[in-house]
């Protein structure tokens, strides 16, 4: 279980564009889940600007921002994902794919530039974005006999507990959400009664 009772993202897609000495810099924002869900993005972005000179991008996942990439795509190290990343960390956000595609104008902008460029373009496009507060959840699952089925609901009703699902064979089976503010005390009701057996899966 994590500390933080809830995390920031974007509630849907957004677009910026920036030019800078005749190089064009579209910038893209994508609420997103999992590693499927951003190369799905990126290859569609690939697919509709096949002759862009760059895809350069930054990925943050998870409530507790465990995993994040950067990419330069060719561009010099650092100068492009990097500076993408410190925009999307400015606004304490996860779950977020930002890719900024460039259009090579003819002049050279150096390393400073290119920094400048790609930071400024995700920069514009954070500036449009909708906010959504998404409360984090503990899910458990509960065994029991199957003639305490009353007691679980009595107390899921008591501490706003999520029962997504139910198993009835020679034990009750619950899959159950928790928000994390409910969760210790939820847990300690559980161990009051006799046969009451949790396992904690997962928090998102």
């Amino acid at each position: 279980m994590l500390f933080e009772t809830s995390y920031q993202s974007i509630a849907k897609p957004t677009q910026a564009v920036y030019t800078e000495s005749k190089s064009r810099f579209l910038a893209f924002a994508f609420p997103v889940s999992n590693e499927f869900e951003i190369k799905h993005q990126l290859a569609q972005l690939k697919i509709e600007y096949p002759d862009a000179t760059h895809h350069c991008y930054a990925w943050i996942l998870n409530p507790d921002k465990s995993a994040q990439r950067v990419n330069d795509d060719g561009e010099p190290a650092n100068t492009a994902g990097r500076p993408i990343l410190k925009q999307i960390n400015a606004k304490n956000l996860t779950n977020i794919l930002v890719v900024v595609v460039r259009f090579f104008g003819g002049k050279k902008l150096g390393i400073p530039g290119l920094i400048e460029a790609y930071g400024e373009t995700a920069k514009l496009c954070l500036l449009n974005i909708e906010l959504v507060q998404k409360q984090l959840k503990d899910y458990y699952k509960l065994c029991t006999d199957l003639d305490k089925e009353h007691l679980v609901y009595n107390a899921a009703r008591k501490y706003s507990v999520e029962v997504i699902e139910t198993t009835r064979e020679e034990k009750l089976s619950f899959l159950l959400a928790i928000t994390g503010s409910n969760t210790e005390a939820f847990l300690k009701e559980c161990n009051l009664f006799n046969n009451f057996v949790t396992q904690y899966l997962k928090t998102e």
